[in-house]
């Protein structure tokens, strides 16, 4: 099974590209979010393609909320460029400077980046009725809300669920937003019951760097 960690990017270059040295020693591939929370910061495509230059494959989100069509095709332009091959696109949550444009549907937007060549994915809430969401057609799906590994038993192998692990740094942050997160410990058991049932996992540990790696170390050791 294959781990992917998720990079929030930042605005300073050095600890970003520390931070992606550092996970080369554990990953193939990094998951970086765009303007988490609606708040901007380094696009997803520009801190993908630092990663490239490293060796790890990224897979680079892109927000609808705020981009009409003719932007959306010219950062799949950009990112084509780039050799960056998986793109995971979704609505976002409300922009915390300008308006919302809200133009593109996910499924419109998970068709064009198919069609351009990309690795097109999508997010999928288990929450919510996750059976009709497979139906608009990505690649692979970015799963949230996890909390047991058998809600993956009877779906098709194309979901990738995150794992959110919360710790003193970001407790407050799950409270707030509300997703569904586990402690370090339950993180690793939780590795564990997927193995079989998931392609891969995406491990998340916003605000909390040493805590990533920590984990990461440790599926790694494990026989």
């Amino acid at each position: 099974m294959e781990i992917v960690a998720e990079l929030t990017p930042i605005l300073d270059r050095e600890k970003l590209l520390a931070r992606l040295d550092a996970l080369t020693r554990y990953v193939e591939k990094v998951d970086i979010p765009e303007a988490p929370g609606g708040k901007p910061s380094a696009h997803s495509i520009a801190v993908g393609a630092l990663a490239k230059q490293l060796g790890i494959e990224p897979i680079v989100h892109i927000r609808l909320l705020d981009i009409n069509m003719t932007a959306y095709k010219s950062l799949l332009g950009g990112a084509y460029l780039l050799d960056i091959k998986y793109v995971v696109v979704l609505q976002g949550d409300p922009p915390a400077e300008g308006r919302p444009v809200g133009e593109i549907s996910t499924e419109e937007a998970v068709a064009v980046a198919k069609k351009m060549g990309f690795k097109a994915g999508a997010l999928l809430s288990l929450r919510r009725d996750y059976k009709q969401r497979l139906k608009i057609g990505a690649d692979f799906y970015l799963a949230l809300h996890l909390r047991e590994a058998e809600q993956l038993a009877d779906l098709p192998p194309v979901i990738y669920p995150y794992i959110l692990v919360k710790t003193e740094k970001n407790f407050d942050l799950f409270e707030r937003l509300g997703q569904t997160a586990v402690s370090p410990r339950e993180a690793l058991e939780l590795v564990r019951k997927l193995e079989g049932l998931a392609p891969g996992v995406v491990l998340s540990v916003p605000r909390d760097f040493q805590t990533l790696l920590g984990l990461l170390q440790e599926v790694k050791i494990r026989p």
